[in-house]
């Protein structure tokens, strides 16, 4: 079977080019889902063996909401046919097809024990395709040049502390709330994440790149190596997780602390999938060039005080972090500017045991 095509780092359009932001592929189709930089907003479509197919900004026939909401802002991501993101002076607005809104809700809703010791987005307003998040301040972990000096550790070491606070506020999910219409609390049903269906996670994104990458790159073999570790863990208790957890969701300011975005992925889980996340990112960030080595290095050094002070088993994280690296390895594979880096980290969770 032959190679998919990926797109190139650049598109060229009307005499201009764009940049590729992101691409996803699309379940049981040979087109991938692309993102593009133009004039400072995203811009979304497809790209094929016919090349690229864009999209006007701001527009997306199964996101109908987004043509209004980009007239008054600017579309700061958008995957075509699934979602995008309007910011609008100290809002940003989700956009989401037609009935999906209320699972993005539901999400928050699960995210309680994050609240008392992370500042979090306020919604605002929302309907059955958008939501509407006030803009949360701080300074995002993803670029250490923001903060200098000794900021970086100390905006580290405050998040993994209130992240270690909120694991152990209600470690078996007891004490969620969520607010209802009426204004009463009620205990949600908050998602469970375990290790088998990180697995299935891990196992889903190889079969999505997998058309894309050399036919002789043994992924499957590995990616069933790690998925059967993983589901050979030792059951954990599953406590509070963001799911998502890495340096862009995260803030910082030196009079606040810490806060965190896109909550809405909150579960119950294995304390190891949050800080294998991390780790494995710290690891990204330096392989992008994003990080120098002393700066990722104060970040893992974060995250192993936080497992120790969990008694999060070594094993376990060190086998969510491989996971991790290779399912990062699998996402940016088809995004042209670290499809480099991505085999790299594939590569690396090769050697990882």
């Amino acid at each position: 079977m032959s190679t998919l095509h990926l797109p190139p780092e650049l598109i060229h359009e009307s005499g201009r080019s764009l940049r590729v932001t992101r691409a996803w592929p699309v379940p049981e189709d040979t087109r991938l889902a692309i993102e593009c930089e133009d004039a400072g907003q995203r811009r979304a479509g497809f790209w094929d063996h016919d090349g690229a197919r864009l999209q006007p900004v701001g527009t997306d026939p199964r996101l109908p909401s987004l043509e209004r909401l980009a007239g008054s802002g600017t579309v700061v991501s958008h995957r075509p046919g699934k979602r995008a993101v309007v910011r609008r002076g100290a809002e940003f607005i989700k956009v989401v097809r037609r009935g999906r809104a209320a699972a993005i809700l539901d999400g928050v809703s699960s995210a309680g024990a994050f609240t008392h010791s992370f500042r979090t987005p306020e919604v605002l307003s929302q309907d059955d395709s958008c939501v509407t998040f006030a803009e949360l301040a701080g300074t995002s972990l993803h670029d250490p040049a923001m903060l200098a000096g000794p900021h970086w550790g100390l905006a580290w070491t405050e998040t993994l502390s209130a992240w270690t606070q909120a694991v152990r506020s209600s470690g078996d999910g007891s004490g969620l709330t969520r607010i209802t219409s009426g204004g009463s609390a009620e205990s949600p049903e908050v998602p469970r994440h375990a290790a088998e269906d990180e697995a299935a996670v891990l196992r889903r994104w190889a079969h999505l790149v997998g058309p894309y990458l050399d036919p002789a790159e043994p992924l499957p073999a590995l990616v069933e190596e790690v998925a059967v570790k993983l589901q050979q863990l030792p059951e954990a208790r599953l406590r509070p997780a963001h799911r998502d957890l890495h340096d862009k969701q995260l803030l910082w300011t030196p009079e606040n602390g810490p806060g965190l975005l896109d909550v809405d992925t909150a579960c119950l889980a294995d304390p190891a999938l949050d800080l294998g996340n991390l780790r494995a990112h710290a690891l990204l960030r330096r392989m992008q060039g994003l990080w120098q080595s002393h700066e990722a290095d104060t970040v893992t050094s974060a995250v192993d005080a936080a497992a120790d002070r969990l008694a999060v088993p070594p094993d376990a994280l060190a086998v969510y972090e491989r996971a991790a690296v290779l399912r990062l390895g699998c996402v940016y594979a088809v995004r042209p500017t670290y499809r480099g880096v991505a085999a790299l980290l594939r590569a690396r969770a090769a050697r990882s045991q």
